[in-house]
């Protein structure tokens, strides 16, 4: 899929109706697409670039590690979509039966306030029942590898809401 196809894809995927006033809405809004990269490997991955803000720093000034695992967990969501050919398993789901069975991180090194970083986010297969993704976390001016981690997820058989995304400009 060529990068300005997907980019379409992720910006109309970020304003479904089902993902406005979820506890990710803000997180996929801040995300930056950025289509060529150098750290983009394939057609099965995505490289986004987020801003920290206050709101996820933890009192010892870096990052909270929960909020490295959702935004682990939402790249993976945006590479699973993309890998995704013709979006057959992903998009074509209720959000309900789209969902994680497995989440795991390690924390390497922390990120502080107004760092901007880069989420490196592989789809490595998307079967008929379970989607499997990779991502890397690091600081955009030095590439230091902030987290790591893999995220497993059900897509089960089901009626999405086709008409809402086909919808959306």
């Amino acid at each position: 899929m060529v990068h300005k196809e997907f980019a379409d894809i992720f910006h109309r995927f970020v304003r479904l109706p089902i993902i406005q006033g979820s506890f990710a809405e803000k997180i996929y809004h801040k995300f930056e697409f950025l289509p060529g990269h150098l750290l983009e490997k394939n057609h099965s991955t995505v490289v986004l670039r987020y801003k920290i803000e206050k709101d996820i720093i933890n009192m010892n000034g870096s990052v909270h590690g929960g909020a490295l695992a959702t935004l682990l967990d939402c790249a993976t969501t945006i590479a699973i979509l993309r890998g995704d050919k013709n979006l057959s398993r992903t998009v074509r789901f209720e959000i309900q039966q789209n969902f994680s069975i497995d989440l795991g991180l390690s924390f390497i090194s922390p990120a502080k306030l107004n760092d901007s970083i880069l989420i490196q986010a592989v789809c490595q297969k998307v079967g008929k029942q379970v989607a499997y993704s990779v991502a890397d976390i690091y600081v955009e001016n030095t590439l230091k590898l902030i987290t790591t981690g893999r995220h497993v997820k059900a897509v089960l058989p089901g009626s999405f809401f086709d008409a809402d995304f086909q919808k959306i400009q």
